[in-house]
């Protein structure tokens, strides 16, 4: 056989294994991704759980501290990342559009949207490096696997400013920071989240500032609170009466991916001062495994993730709505709303810490637990818990609050931060008219119930403690000032700090500045733990009433189960294994092929 012959062999064996290891690599990542397990809090529905890349975890609103003209507008995805996470780190998903919408006319519809899309660019793909060497630049030749963002501002049709066109590129394919790994290879890794903030003068002359990659996980929560309202710290039974019962921060040491985007409040406002805030990600319908073939101006999206108030979908929801509310508009809120009623005005959480813990539920005329609604006809259960997630808030009863200069009493009817003309529907409503002197010198992390105006649920700010803060709000902390028809209810004081998971703070600091967020953890420094107060310090329990009826309405709905055919069996560490063998194999023959040609 002469070289000619021989060539063309050797090409024929190659473009046969070439044929051979498509189909494997297809089946490869379809079936890896289809087995990825998560050990997330923000695992708000079943659907979503299994795709962490367009998992939204939490969703930010805020006038920043000592700021009166501009507002904060934050949003994170890829939940629990832990920073160790090599080779392949965690990154924006190039087939992932990830949203932030605002509504200023209280209508539901997003009058402009804050769009991030990301290329993912290999420099060396004969390696299984990350990087090469110490990454010192975004554009240092050491980094191999680079990821650059786009954002763009999108108006409704006639929503924009003056002298504004209805899109906006605010960055234009710009190389973003790469995960903070260690002193080895990010050894001055605050330089580099520092270069890949965006600041930018829009048409109009308004400053836009803008960062999108990887920052500290800013919520935190101990999620044993998922093992039926257990708040470890608590003496039993609201704690545990065995085991391990000191709470810890359960997104400790972790990070997220995060869009976060400071603008004027007048860029936003039109004559209203309430803005309504949610965030969402939407999913490419073609599935295809190379980013270069995704393109976010032709590419058809659907949205798989919606997050507006935090822990709606996690524990307000029942299970067989979550999935269905991550795939529509807030616009659509109001129309399956007979399915949503019972969740949100008589919410299953309440009924839980009525039943377990005797806590008191307002409108519970016949003491079984359940508060008591009109179905069919909105706001006739939970008035209070409509409100807040619903409508915004309006004072049913004055109310006091701390200012800069001394308390303050609001008076009935205030207007906390509820639209003009407001089309009930889930998302973070803020009234950027609260801001400056109305703010208390020293802010509370209970927000509004802490008499902090500024604070949740009138918007979010980073240090809010939103899980001990809904949970007070379910317990009727805000039912005499919001809703109050039950004049015989009460709430007690003392469940402040019985509802306690003490757990009061993010594990490390907040930046002061833009892009206020803290630093992604470091793979090198990182620890999991942000414990609470010893339990010797935790307030005593007795102030309960220990007999109450069992709850007899749980939230509708009940999960599906799903046939996995005959892979469902096998642990999806065996199927993983026997994959990466099967391509292993394939690998290494066309290795061989490749050496025997050469």
């Amino acid at each position: 056989m002469n070289d000619n012959q021989t060539e063309k062999k050797n090409r024929r064996l190659l473009r046969g294994a070439a044929w051979i290891m498509m189909p494997l690599m297809m089946l490869a990542a379809i079936l890896l991704a289809s087995l990825q397990t998560g050990a997330s809090s923000h695992r708000e529905a079943p659907l979503i759980s299994k795709d962490p890349y367009a998992d939204n975890t939490d969703t930010y609103v805020w006038v920043p501290s000592g700021q009166t003209k501009n507002i904060v507008l934050a949003a994170s995805w890829i939940p629990f990342e832990g920073p160790e996470g090599g080779p392949n780190y965690f990154e924006w998903d190039d087939r992932v559009l990830y949203d932030i919408h605002v509504d200023h006319d209280g209508d539901a519809v997003a009058d402009v949207t804050y769009t991030l899309s990301s290329r993912t660019e290999v420099q060396n793909p004969d390696t299984f490096l990350y990087n090469t060497g110490p990454i010192t630049t975004l554009n240092d030749a050491d980094w191999n696997r680079r990821q650059y963002i786009s954002v763009t501002e999108t108006w409704a049709q006639g929503a924009q400013p003056k002298n504004t066109p209805r899109v906006n590129r605010l960055v234009r394919d710009e190389l973003t920071a790469p995960v903070n790994i260690g002193s080895k290879s990010t050894p001055k890794y605050a330089n580099l989240a520092n270069a890949a903030e965006f600041s930018m003068r829009a048409s109009n002359g308004d400053r836009v500032k803008v960062f999108g990659g990887q920052t500290d996980d800013a919520f935190w929560v101990d999620l044993q609170v998922f093992d039926l309202l257990t708040l470890r710290g608590q003496p039993a039974p609201i704690g545990y009466s065995t085991g391990n019962n000191d709470p810890v921060d359960s997104v400790s040491g972790f990070n997220v991916h995060s869009l976060i985007v400071e603008v004027p409040i007048a860029r936003l406002t039109r004559g209203d001062t309430v803005l309504g805030v949610w965030a969402g990600a939407r999913r490419a319908t073609m599935p295809v495994l190379n980013s270069a073939e995704v393109d976010p101006e032709s590419t058809d999206y659907v949205q798989v993730s919606r997050l507006g108030m935090p822990l709606v979908n996690e524990v307000v929801l029942p299970m067989g709505l979550k999935d269905t509310f991550n795939s529509i508009p807030p616009s659509a809120d109001l129309t399956v709303y007979e399915a949503l009623q019972e969740s949100v005005e008589d919410p299953e959480v309440g009924n839980l810490l009525c039943a377990l813990y005797g806590v008191p539920l307002p409108g519970d005329a016949n003491n079984d637990c359940a508060t008591e609604y009109t179905a069919g006809t909105p706001r006739t259960g939970r008035g209070d818990i409509f409100d807040i997630f619903l409508t915004g808030m309006v004072l049913a009863d004055e109310f006091t609050i701390q200012t800069r200069n001394g308390p303050t009493t609001l008076p009935a009817g205030f207007n906390v931060n509820r639209p003009a003309n407001v089309v009930p529907a889930e998302m973070i409503r803020i009234n950027t008219a609260i801001k400056g002197n109305l703010c208390p010198r020293v802010p509370s992390r209970l927000g509004v119930l802490g008499g902090d105006a500024c604070g949740f649920p009138n918007g979010r700010r980073p240090m809010d403690d939103t899980v001990e803060i809904e949970l007070l709000a379910v317990a009727g902390a805000a039912y005499s000032v919001l809703d109050g028809r039950d004049t015989d209810f009460t709430f007690n004081p003392d469940l402040i700090s019985v509802l306690d998971d003490g757990i009061d703070a993010n594990d490390v600091p907040f930046q002061t500045a833009f892009p206020y967020f803290a630093m992604a953890q470091s793979g090198q420094e990182h620890v999991h733990q942000n414990p609470g107060d010893a339990n010797s310090n935790m307030a005593p329990v007795g102030l309960v009433n220990p007999t109450r009826s069992d709850s007899s309405a749980g939230g509708p709905g009940s999960p599906v189960a799903v046939d996995g055919g005959a892979l469902s069996g096998l642990p999806t560490s065996v199927l993983s294994a026997a994959l990466l063998t099967v391509v292993a194999v394939a690998l290494f023959k066309a290795v061989q092929l490749r050496r025997q040609v050469a």
